[in-house]
């Protein structure tokens, strides 16, 4: 059983589902705006403000464009938000200084609802945090501006913030649905997953008895046989049937006891060589059958989060199965209690999903750290029993 591709809802973009769409929007309230603008200086004589906001907004445009493509590297997004923001401020104080002499909604309306929605196209390489202070940014200086410009109608100024505000709002709600539903989605699918490891686990633990009940009939069968011996020494024959079954038998009682539970579960799933448990293991053993899955779970997960940075990272230097790997520690902590530990060489906290965080806090309080080599994350649990 493989491990499936699992999404990282937790770094950079794409944020929004769709970057057409968000660029066909900003495209038609840039025309829109630069209808506005050529009407209000055909009748003014061709003020330049006007059309000075409007080719402002155009190279702002690009610029966002530009920020949300996928070909565009990593390093220069900073910049052409930044580039971006310094445009669109530039923008709406042309468009304020238009109207001076013509005072009004619908330019000024249009112009900050073409900044408030590039913000979208700004961010869609970016996270929900950076989304939002950008929104809140912009929003401010639109605000800002308009509110100092002379003649400035409070009830326009409200209004103002209310479109700069507005598709912010949308998009992040937009953003938290998604998440949910991925994540809801993500659960799903490993709770069959964990269901399937069961049936594997008692399979091959049905697998092992019955292996073991055939080699004791077959020992009791070889005892017989000793029993009903004419003399001493054994038939050579018996002897070598009898060393044959004590190795065999010795092989599966290491087996049976140097395997624990979830040393089984992660070799089903394909992470054995991914995550290490330390020995002795008779406290994982110990811990109740309740506490078993979200273990599990949150320890899958971990391991499916160093695999994808594992994946994007460049320039590495250490090799990826030892920078990634996931060494997890169990020990008794007071009286009914244990400790859990992982520790995941070359991830930081914030590259795990969230589903991990809700796994964990099913099972106590969580306490993570970051260092230099990686994260370390430790769990107080009750419930340990011999």
């Amino acid at each position: 059983m493989t491990m499936p591709a699992m999404s990282r809802t937790s770094v950079e973009g794409p944020l929004f589902v769709s970057r057409g769409i968000l660029a066909t929007a900003c495209v038609v309230l840039w025309i829109l705006n630069s209808y506005l603008a050529f009407e209000a200086g055909s009748k003014m004589g061709a003020a330049p403000w006007h059309f000075l906001a409007t080719g402002l907004d155009l190279l702002g445009l690009l610029v966002a464009v530009q920020a949300s493509d996928a070909v565009t590297p990593r390093a220069r997004l900073a910049n052409l938000r930044a580039t971006w923001l310094v445009l669109a401020s530039a923008s709406t104080c042309c468009a304020a200084l238009a109207t001076v002499r013509e005072p009004g909604l619908a330019l000024i309306g249009t112009n900050a609802l073409l900044s408030a929605v590039a913000v979208l196209l700004v961010s869609h390489r970016w996270n929900l945090r950076g989304f939002v202070t950008l929104t809140v940014a912009t929003a401010a200086i639109n605000t800002a501006v308009y509110a100092v410009t002379p003649g400035a109608d409070p009830r326009t100024i409200s209004n103002i913030l209310f479109l700069s505000l507005l598709p912010g709002v949308v998009g992040t709600v937009s953003v938290l649905l998604r998440r949910d539903a991925i994540q809801r989605k993500g659960a799903s699918g490993l709770s069959g997953r964990l269901d399937a490891l069961t049936r594997g686990i008692d399979a091959k633990t049905s697998a092992r008895e019955l292996e073991l009940a055939i080699t004791k009939t077959q020992i009791d069968e070889l005892f017989a046989k000793v029993v009903q011996a004419p003399s001493v020494p054994l038939d050579p024959a018996v002897a070598r049937e009898a060393r044959e079954l004590a190795g065999h038998l010795r092989q599966l009682l290491l087996e049976e006891w140097s395997d624990s539970w979830l040393a089984e579960a992660l070799e089903l799933e394909g992470l054995g060589g991914t995550v290490l448990i330390a020995q002795p293991t008779d406290v994982v053993d110990g811990l109740p059958e309740s506490s078993r899955p979200a273990i599990l779970a949150a320890t899958m997960l971990m391991a499916v989060g160093a695999t994808l940075r594992g994946t994007h990272s460049s320039g590495a230097a250490t090799r990826p199965r030892e920078a990634h790997c996931i060494h997890f520690f169990a020990q008794k902590s007071g009286q009914d209690g244990a400790r859990l530990t992982w520790r995941i060489g070359g991830v930081h906290k914030k590259h795990l999903s969230p589903l991990v965080w809700t796994e964990l806090d099913s099972l106590g309080r969580a306490k993570a750290s970051n260092d230099r080599e990686g994260c370390s994350i430790v769990v107080d649990t009750a419930g340990w029993r011999r």
